[in-house]
């Protein structure tokens, strides 16, 4: 394997993990929006508060990971 057949592997793999950054942080933020909504989860009730910082901790680390996926796939362009 050439140095050339090496580098696109490693594109390839780096595209897949810039996607999966962004796939996952939508994840996170649809989380964090449902546990702001409901706030009862099967025979678990979250309080107001525990609730508002779970979801809000939750949307920003969604929204990092597809700053972190975004970036990453900017990077793989050049």
């Amino acid at each position: 394997m050439n140095i050339e057949e090496r580098n696109e592997k490693g594109k390839t793999y780096n595209n897949f993990r810039g996607s999966l950054h962004i796939g996952m942080g939508a994840v996170y933020i649809a989380l964090g929006i449902a546990v702001m909504y409901y706030r009862v989860f099967g025979a678990i009730e979250l309080p107001l508060a525990v609730s508002v910082t779970l979801g809000v901790a939750m949307l920003l680390y969604g929204a990092f990971r597809i700053w972190r996926g975004y970036m990453d796939l900017k990077q793989n362009r050049r």
